[in-house]
């Protein structure tokens, strides 16, 4: 028990170590405008409205039937940042104004709660590769890679819904599967949950409550049923009362939009998968390997455990190509480099890598780990990328800003007022042609020089991190002593 502590412990710090040096404070895309708006408009004026909706231009907000402008994605994310503004308020802190006060918003919940909710969600992601059967090297590289790996990278560094769906979802699943009836009723409680986080997750609390009926009776059932109960009842009250019918989501009245469900098309399924518009398996190939260990689970005693990973991966593939099938022809708006609408099987499929990776070689393991890394880290630090083919934007950004992270190539020179050669050609004006021609310019070499300074501090920033991280991998470092345990 101690050993599994000490390696969760340094899973987590790690992760958050490198999501930290990595923080996107910006408000770039309008789910999240959305969430910080919901929260802010319900703290200070204690109506569920959208206040600042104008801000943002109205994107991805929803009418009611009273015509009442509130939130187009799901709640669940505004009501966990509510507190942490609401704390805010209590201390002193002004009221939000305009768009600066909501990035203010915007990128202290990075910090405080998306980054952490990601880091912890690869801790569970090493439980459950070891309830799969992994060893320490395996847990530990499945968790590490899902964390850097996938876009839980990009992910934890910005503020999105998927960063608490994931922990939500993991969380429920580990509960699920151990303890009495106490663990199910929690198991219930973030099944639910996970579903006001994110809609298109609404078949995991019916999957998880077959496998707890199966594995441990009708009575603990009943208790992951009660648990998950008010969470049901009340998206059912917030979608009659604002929309009419219990069935009825935000999604259905976002604002300019006729959306129903359609057939998915299997160019953005493909997309999906293996396509460059964000393929799971193609920017995240260490995944591949979850494929070798659903079947040896399938065929071992952990055949629920991969039941509810494949049908819960399959019904966000229909669910997530359907929605992109109404508004175009390929994938498009996925963030960055991988599925987000597959995002919340990942923690999943990231187990079940485990007793896989553990087994290989190591110019076996690198040809799927590099890759992995790699993409996670052109994700990270290109941020929310504005077009549908994410790679070319990343690649571009990644020159254009050195290799550096959004805080040292975009947020520092802002705050700072020094222009770098990386935001005069992200103006929408300049164009690389120009910056060349500047180059020679006394402009140029000012330009450069700034450029230089953010990399340097970036690059210290990043060794720093790397001497925190080898100290807390060194052994005995947060080792607990077995009498705690």
């Amino acid at each position: 028990m101690s050993a599994w502590r000490s390696d969760g412990a340094r899973i987590f710090v790690t992760a958050l170590l490198v999501y930290v040096a990595f923080w996107n404070p910006w408000l770039q895309f309008s789910n999240s405008d959305n969430f910080v708006d919901g929260a802010v408009s319900l703290v200070d004026t204690g109506r569920w409205e959208l206040v600042h909706w104008r801000l943002y231009e109205g994107k991805d907000t929803a009418t009611s039937r009273a015509g009442r402008v509130v939130p187009g994605v799901p709640f669940g994310t505004s009501l966990v940042i509510a507190p942490v503004y609401a704390v805010w308020r209590v201390a002193g802190g002004a009221p939000v104004e305009g768009w600066t006060g909501l990035e203010t918003v915007n990128a202290v919940v990075v910090l405080l709660l998306c980054a952490p909710a990601m880091a912890l969600t690869a801790v569970q992601v090493a439980w459950l590769a070891g309830w799969l059967g992994a060893s320490r090297r395996g847990r530990v590289l499945a968790a590490l890679l899902f964390a850097l790996g996938t876009q839980a990278f990009q992910f934890g560094t910005m503020l999105t819904k998927e960063s608490l769906t994931a922990l939500a979802l993991a969380m429920a699943v580990r509960l699920a599967l151990v303890g009495g009836a106490g663990h199910r009723a929690a198991a219930g409680a973030l099944a639910g949950a996970a579903v006001l986080l994110t809609h298109s997750v609404v078949l995991l609390p019916l999957l998880l409550g077959f496998v707890v009926l199966a594995r441990s009776g009708a009575r603990a059932a009943a208790a992951f049923a009660l648990g998950g109960a008010p969470f049901a009842l009340a998206l059912g009250v917030y979608d009659t009362w604002l929309f009419g019918a219990p069935w009825r989501t935000s999604y259905s009245a976002i604002t300019g939009l006729q959306t129903r469900f359609v057939a998915p098309k299997p160019a953005i399924v493909a997309d999906f998968l293996v396509g460059p518009r964000g393929g799971l398996f193609l920017y995240s190939p260490f995944l591949l390997t979850a494929l070798a260990g659903l079947a040896t689970a399938w065929r071992g005693a952990r055949r629920a455990e991969a039941a509810l990973t494949v049908t819960l991966l399959a019904a966000l593939v229909v669910i997530g190509a359907s929605w992109q099938s109404q508004f175009a022809d390929r994938a498009s708006w996925s963030h960055g480099l991988g599925a987000r609408y597959l995002f919340p099987a990942l923690p999943l499929l990231a187990a079940f890598t485990g007793v896989v990776l553990e087994r290989l070689g190591r110019r076996a393991l690198l040809l799927l780990a590099v890759p992995s890394l790699v993409c996670g880290y052109l994700g990270a630090q290109a941020g929310f990328a504005p077009v549908p083919n994410a790679l070319p934007y990343a690649l571009k950004t990644f020159v254009s800003g050195t290799g550096m992270g959004v805080l040292f190539k975009e947020a520092l020179p802002v705050w700072t007022g020094l222009d770098t050669l990386h935001t005069v050609v992200a103006r929408p004006d300049v164009s690389a042609r120009d910056l060349l021609a500047r180059l020679p310019t006394l402009e140029g070499l000012t330009l450069t020089l700034h450029q230089v300074l953010f990399f340097i501090l970036n690059a210290l920033a990043l060794l720093g991190v790397s001497r925190l991280i080898a100290r807390v991998w060194r052994p005995r470092a947060l080792e607990v002593p077995a009498c705690a345990s």
